[in-house]
């Protein structure tokens, strides 16, 4: 797609796509601008304040001076993206970092957002593996977001929709978590993870938390109330990469045999 139809699509003129060449160029003052491209200064003046409200360019006063640049990348980001967010109806609490190639980060913030990322996390990826990282406060801080009911819906949705899950989490993570959560956790919890990996609990001192797909990441900080959803292959291979050494160098446990344990199930009761 050229300049020009770029310009179409953004709304802009041809004499402001003329000035926004000419700020590109380094032109910084309507006078330069209006020398670069034969625009009249008062009309250029017109030009650069109406960009500035559009959130494209940015004034700024030098000995006495005023010039002009292009606003920084960061807020041109975010001037296409509320077009965007209007467009599409974005729901407030999402934002697209990054959206302009096969690669993107979306950042979700609020406790609104979170959950409804929650939702699609364990309803949109049927039938896929899904590599989990969590400790004890990482759990704990779920409660911030969500009530016990919820959680045992997710665990339940997690196996009505065939999702694979393999998981690394700290020593005693059940024991603590069916304390917490009680029995019925426990029983809906139970058949969910199809590999689960022990490691000591000093590599769980924090409350993030990771969700590794084939396709997507999630990095979740539920204490904060934020989290951030990555789509790139490479990074996607190296978090594998750690994961897959992590397994290698940690103590398998039989997890849903555990569960039963704790939750009372008799092996006779299990289908």
């Amino acid at each position: 797609m050229d300049w020009q139809e770029n310009l179409k699509i953004l709304g802009l003129s041809k004499k402001e796509g003329s000035v926004l060449t000419a700020l590109q160029e380094g032109h910084s003052t309507p006078l330069l601008i209006a020398q670069k491209t034969r625009v009249s200064r008062t009309a250029v003046y017109a030009i650069l304040q109406n960009l500035k409200k559009r959130g494209l360019t940015k004034s700024h006063i030098t000995n006495g001076k005023k010039s002009w640049i292009l606003a920084p990348e960061r807020d041109i980001d975010k001037t296409f993206y509320e077009t965007k967010r209007t467009l599409l109806r974005i729901p407030e609490g999402r934002e697209e970092v990054r959206g302009l190639s096969d690669s993107s980060v979306i950042v979700h913030r609020g406790a609104e957002a979170v959950r409804s990322v929650l939702e699609f996390i364990f309803k949109g990826h049927k039938d896929e593996r899904l590599y989990g990282f969590q400790g004890d406060v990482a759990a704990q801080n779920w409660s911030r977001i969500l009530d016990v009911k919820d959680i045992n819906r997710f665990n339940r949705n997690i196996k009505k929709n065939g999702m694979i899950v393999e998981a690394i989490i700290p020593i005693d993570w059940f024991e603590n978590e069916t304390k917490q959560l009680g029995i019925e956790w426990a029983k809906d919890f139970e058949g969910r993870t199809t590999r689960v990996n022990v490691i000591d609990a000093e590599y769980f001192a924090h409350g993030g938390q990771l969700f590794l797909f084939k396709n997507s990441i999630y990095l979740l900080a539920l204490g904060e109330e934020l989290i951030i959803e990555i789509h790139n292959s490479e990074i996607q291979k190296m978090l594998l990469a750690f994961f897959r050494f992590m397994q290698e160098n940690s103590r398998v446990i039989d997890a849903n045999a555990l569960l039963r344990q704790l939750a009372g199930i008799k092996e006779s009761e299990i289908r």
